[in-house]
Order: C-alpha cells, then sequence, then structure tokens
C-alpha cells in the first residue's frame, strides 16, 4: 500500500514511452484540529464496463490516434481503452483499500459513471462488487472473448492492443508504435469470476451520463436497444462516411447519434439479452441524506436528451431549491456527476434545462451550501465560488477508475475556530505498484495491469496524465471558508 507523503507516478519512458510506475514523494495534508462534522469517501467514474457489447463505439476512436489528421478536429474521443476489460477488478480493489482505512467513514459516496454503457448487466456487477458477491465480467460468448483486442473473437485490427501479440509477423500499432507489452492470456483472466466483500460501509449513488445515456452520449431508442442485444457489431464508419461523423457520435451538446447504417462494415456477436439498455425508472434518482453533521443533496445533472454535458431541467431545479430552503440550519454539501464548469448542455425536446451560471448563483444565495463534490472529467480538481472573505463553498472533484491515476479520495469535514475544513486524502487502490504478466492470476494483479495501461495511454500523454492528477493544491489539500454559523 501506498503511505502518507508517497504516490505513484510514471517512471523514466522506455521503448516507445512506455513508462513503468515508480513511487514518489508527495504532499502529506495538513492536520486539522477540530469538530469532525463527517467523514466519506469520494469515488466517481468507476466505469464498470462491457467491453464486449456490440452497442458499444471503440472504431471511432481511432480518429483521435496520434497521427490522425482528425486528431485536431475530433479531440480526444474515448470510445476505447486498453483497460477497459479490467474495470470490475479495478472497482474490486478499490472496494479493498476503502475498506483498510474504513474505520470513523460514515459513508462512501459515488458521484456517477458507475457503469460505461447504460447497460443492466454492467449495473448488476457494479453494485454486487460494491454490496459484496460473485461477478462474472463478461457477456455474448461463454467461451472466447469478442472483444475488439481478443485475438480469436474478433476481426484483427492494428489500431487496437492485442495482449496476446499479433495474429500475423506485424503486431498492432500500440504494441509497436507505443510500447506496449505482451501479456498472454490477460483477455481470458479478465472474463475470470471476481469475488468482492463488498463496502463495509453504506455507499450512495449519483447519476451520471454513462448510467442514463450510451457511451454517455446518445439516448437509446428502439433500434440501439436491439443493437445492444443483438448479434451484429458496428466496426467501422459507413461506406463514405467522412470521419467528421464521430462529432456526432461523441457531441458534448445534444443532440448526438450513434452513425451507423445498414451498410456499416461489422463483425457477427453472440447476441446476450443481458445487455440491455436500463429503463429510466432503473437509474439513481436525486436525493437528500444526513451523513454525520452534514446534508447531502444529490443533483441529477444528466442530460437525458443526448450530450455527455450536463444541465438540470426546471423541475430538478425547482426541487433542488425548495431543499435548500429546506435545509438552513444545516451543513450542506451538493453533489452530482458534471462539476459546474461542465453544465453547458442546454439540448432540450421538452422542459428548459439550467447551466452553470444560473446553478451556483442559486447555491450561493443558500450560505448553508459549504461544499459541492463532482466528478466527469476524470481529474482532481479545486474551484472557489465565492468572496475573498471566505464566504462561499468549494467545489471538489474526484478522479476516475477507469483513467489515470485510479484514486478516490478520503474527505473529512470539521469545524474549527469559526471556518470549516475540507481536509483531504488521495486514496490508491489495492493493486501492487509493479505488474508482471505471471501475476495476472487474481484481482489485484489484473488491478495493477489496469493502473499501468491507464498511465500509458498513448491518446493523451502529452501532459494529459497531469492534468488528471492535479496540483498539490488538488490532492492531499485542506480547504477553508467562513463557518455560516459561527
Amino acid at each position: 500500500m501506498i503511505g502518507p507523503g508517497e504516490r505513484i507516478a510514471g517512471g523514466v519512458p522506455g521503448e516507445g514511452g512506455w513508462r513503468d510506475l515508480v513511487v514518489v514523494a508527495d504532499d502529506v495534508a495538513p492536520a486539522v484540529e477540530g469538530e469532525v462534522l463527517a467523514r466519506v469517501v469520494h469515488v466517481s467514474d468507476t466505469h464498470v464496463c462491457d467491453a464486449e457489447s456490440p452497442a458499444r463505439l471503440e472504431y471511432l476512436d481511432r480518429f483521435s490516434d496520434p497521427g490522425s489528421p482528425y486528431r485536431d478536429r475530433v479531440g480526444l474521443v474515448g470510445t476505447y481503452r486498453p483497460q477497459e476489460i479490467l474495470t470490475v477488478q479495478v472497482l474490486a480493489a478499490m472496494v479493498e483499500a476503502i475498506n483498510a482505512q474504513a474505520e470513523g467513514v460514515d459513508a462512501v459516496i459515488v458521484t456517477g459513471d458507475l457503469i460505461d454503457n447504460a447497460q443492466s448487466n454492467e449495473h448488476a456487477w457494479c453494485r454486487t462488487v460494491l454490496d459484496g458477491g460473485t461477478v462474472e465480467p463478461w457477456s455474448g460468448d461463454p467461451q472466447v472473448s469478442q472483444w475488439v483486442g481478443s485475438r480469436e473473437g474478433f476481426p484483427w485490427d492494428e489500431r487496437y492492443w492485442h495482449p496476446d501479440g499479433p495474429a500475423s509477423a506485424v503486431p498492432d500499432i500500440p504494441t509497436r508504435a507505443f510500447g506496449y507489452p505482451r501479456i498472454p492470456g490477460l483477455v481470458e483472466e479478465a472474463r475470470r469470476a471476481v469475488e468482492s466483500g463488498g463496502l463495509r460501509v453504506p455507499w450512495i449513488p449519483v447519476p451520471g451520463n454513462h448510467d442514463a445515456l450510451l457511451q454517455g452520449t446518445v439516448y437509446a431508442d428502439s433500434a440501439l436497444r436491439d443493437l445492444a442485444v443483438g448479434d451484429r457489431r458496428i466496426a467501422g464508419l459507413p461506406a463514405g462516411g467522412s470521419p467528421l461523423m464521430v462529432l456526432e457520435g461523441v457531441a458534448p451538446i445534444g443532440p448526438a447519434r450513434y452513425v451507423h447504417s445498414d451498410d456499416s462494415p461489422a463483425a457477427p456477436v453472440t447476441p446476450d439479452p443481458r445487455r440491455r439498455i436500463l429503463e429510466v425508472d432503473e437509474l439513481d434518482r436525486p436525493w437528500v441524506h444526513d451523513v454525520g453533521g452534514v446534508r447531502f443533496i444529490a443533483m441529477d445533472t444528466v442530460n437525458p436528451n443526448g450530450g455527455w454535458q450536463g444541465s438540470l431541467g426546471s423541475a430538478q431545479l425547482r426541487w433542488l431549491r425548495q431543499m435548500l430552503a429546506d435545509s438552513d440550519g444545516r451543513y450542506v454539501v451538493v453533489l452530482s456527476h458534471h462539476p459546474s464548469w461542465c453544465l453547458t448542455n442546454a439540448h432540450t425536446v421538452g422542459e428548459p434545462r439550467h447551466l452553470a451560471a444560473e446553478v451556483v448563483h442559486l447555491l450561493l444565495e443558500h450560505p448553508c451550501v459549504v461544499g459541492w463534490l463532482s466528478g466527469h472529467v476524470h481529474a482532481h480538481a479545486s474551484l472557489w465560488h465565492g468572496d475573498d472573505q471566505g464566504n462561499g463553498f468549494w467545489e471538489i472533484t474526484t478522479a476516475s477508475l477507469i483513467d489515470w491515476p485510479q484514486q478516490a479520495r478520503r474527505l473529512e469535514i470539521l469545524r474549527a475556530g469559526g471556518r470549516i475544513a475540507f481536509r483531504s486524502e488521495l486514496i490508491d487502490h489495492a493493486a501492487p505498484v509493479d505488474w508482471s504478466a505471471d501475476g495476472i492470476g487474481d484481482v489485484v494483479g489484473l488491478a495493477a495491469v489496469s493502473r499501468a495501461l491507464a498511465a500509458n495511454d498513448y491518446h493523451d500523454r502529452a501532459g494529459g496524465h497531469e492534468v488528471r492528477e492535479g496540483g498539490p493544491q488538488d490532492r492531499n489539500a485542506v480547504w477553508w471558508l467562513r463557518d455560516p454559523y459561527a
């Protein structure tokens, strides 16, 4: 386990830029003497993923590969990650790490994107890991993986990493250009049953865009629901289709759509009814929970009309306004999947949607609000909303478990000397820092591989990892504000 004053970082780049991981020094959050109001663990963006699903859009991601002429136009797409087959194992390793620090923790809060593609089987896998039980993280063919990186179950495509090596004499691009290793047997080991002891403290979910929308972006109509459980996996753009169609498939502001057509190239897959898309009434809804001496109010910032950025519907805004009025005299922390600066998606086919400035203004009208926890951006961050005298609230964002650095955050909320403090300590999952191709026979060995893959994502090596880590002021730190009731 990583101790106080330490963190995991990338080492010296080797062939193709691949970096093994090392332990380096890091800041320790200053101690705070005061009355503890609540202790929580903040987890976000677990992205438990059925990587074998035909409702995924991995083929769009190649247009953001280094060297693609469309990279600067489409940006980072994020529909394919080499570590996407290992999300169940990473979550189980994080459960183990949280349980090791569970003494005194009141609750675990998961701020959205618990799953990756709005599928029922992903939903069941995630909840089983968090509650405790056995997960078999595969779908479709019970014998052969049909993931895009499988050498046997999917047509060979050099754009995807193949842990078992090439089907011919030429390795795939991640291996030959970016130093990715061979890990024979990884695909099969990723499908083996995972045993989780479950969290030892209550956990509370908040809805995210990937929980409700296909690939976190597209409303699932009847045709897309059929695609998810069917026998045809789209493998490329339709004939004559411009790569700029990617912008429609991963649009931050709705509407958005899957861009395939009847003549799109496709690969056969084994149909599986367990992949059905969740119904609205199965999703986590807004709620209010009193945890210790703090009231937590969860907002649903997902725009159900499409687009991966967020907003609040009018009914949701009215509900939030009433909950804040009813909470006068309490300390309030609001929760959402999207941080404030991502509430930009006004697209609607019904009720009006409300954006960042209006929501922040409402929160500042209520001095009871002392904090806002969010996720979505897959990065550690902090942002002050308020005046120079300390009146306002802190917004704290925690990174994801699918991308680097695969961490959660332990937060103490304290009252001390007329001020409120948020004291943060980051939590690494329980996998060892070093990975080994011979050590993939258990959950933590597989989670160690996932962490190394996330640290070496070839789509985002030029500074992206440092952004996800945040600065020292975003990691192990203390954030202060005036106590509104002092």
